[in-house]
């Protein structure tokens, strides 16, 4: 058989061996080792979140020679090593069950240049979604793909002020909710007061609730003022008879944004004279249905805290657009959450002891 190594494919004479137990075996088995290196699977799957599976194979038979690593090879890799990951996070989620869930602070004041904080940043991201493989004919329809995968990641604070990325398994069966929660039980679960958490979103629907199941009802979330300052961007551009109206309307309604009344940028938008009714109503029922989460950015800005999620998006950036939303790529989404998968223990320092032996 050939061995394949990061300095090319060896032949290798399978030597037959009797166990102790008088039965078959062979050298690679008794070792417990593969014709594949670890030292080359860690490199090809280093280079795929960053290259195609065509370039990082490619590289290989630049690095390797021929014939060591095809793309079907490489997406078998990433599978089985995100697979790895995928048990190590289910057995991490079983085994802190055990551990106490820190006590979560109802009022924090985040005005307070003082206050301790806990921050929690989490967003979506998503990519385009495969075409699906056309039916045959005879062949029963399949039901509709996604146009889109969305991929929810969030990032926690760590006792030492760092950020831990988190996200689900790939196969679902561990969803970001029980990860973060294991993850809130081994780093914060013996804390003797309450921990102070807040929360910086885009506002989706689908998070707030990931964040009500994870912290109660009366965690403190802030909506972000990069996408609210986004939403209002885009509606007021639509309603508006020009660019400059569109430029003074935002001045406007942002202005009392910014300070946090809610109520005075309702009333500004409501006196508008539109083109476009729709999106006004749209971008009302954003802005009411949000009042909660609109803080005095002001405020909390002048005391040195956060206000945007920056470091989010640069987090899901890093975690699957940089590799995954470049022109003319789409993902199944098993491809795409694997990848993603690869990368967050990258990001978290766990990379090497991935392929330990």
């Amino acid at each position: 058989m050939t061995i394949s190594t990061l300095h090319g494919g060896f032949v290798f004479a399978k030597q037959r061996l009797i166990t102790a137990q008088e039965t078959d075996s062979d050298f690679l088995e008794a070792t417990k080792q593969a014709p594949v290196s670890a030292g080359l699977e860690e490199f090809g799957l280093y280079y795929l979140n960053r290259m195609s599976f065509h370039e990082v194979g490619g590289l290989l038979e630049r690095r390797c020679g021929p014939g060591l690593a095809c793309e079907q090879t490489l997406w078998n890799w990433a599978l089985q090593k995100a697979l790895e990951i995928d048990t190590r996070l289910a057995d991490e989620v079983q085994a802190c069950q055990k551990l106490p869930f820190p006590q979560i602070q109802t009022q924090v004041d985040i005005y307070s240049k003082e206050a301790e904080e806990v921050l929690v940043l989490t967003d979506a991201i998503g990519v385009k979604s495969q075409k699906p493989t056309r039916e045959k004919p005879g062949e029963p329809s399949l039901p509709k793909e996604a146009q889109r995968h969305d991929t929810d990641v969030l990032l926690l604070e760590q006792t030492d002020g760092e950020f831990v990325y988190l996200m689900g398994s790939t196969d679902e069966t561990v969803s970001l909710v029980s990860a973060a929660a294991a993850r809130l039980r081994r780093d914060w679960g013996n804390r003797d007061t309450p921990l102070p958490v807040v929360a910086l979103t885009d506002g989706a629907r689908s998070i707030r609730r990931d964040l009500t199941a994870l912290f109660g009802p009366e965690v403190t979330i802030i909506l972000d003022w990069y996408h609210l300052e986004k939403r209002v961007y885009e509606h007021l551009a639509m309603m508006a008879h020009s660019k400059s109206e569109r430029e003074e309307w935002e001045r406007s309604v942002l202005g009392f944004l910014w300070q946090g009344k809610v109520a005075e940028a309702v009333g500004s938008v409501g006196g508008l004279s539109v083109r476009n009714e729709e999106k006004r109503a749209e971008l009302l029922g954003y802005l009411e249905k949000h009042a909660g989460e609109i803080i005095d950015y002001s405020r909390r800005k002048a005391t040195g805290k956060w206000v945007g999620s920056g470091c989010m998006e640069k987090a899901v950036d890093q975690v699957i657009g940089i590799r995954q939303k470049k022109k003319g790529m789409s993902w199944t989404e098993q491809g795409s959450r694997t990848l993603a998968q690869l990368k967050i223990a990258e990001l978290n320092g766990q990379w090497e002891q991935l392929f330990a032996a």
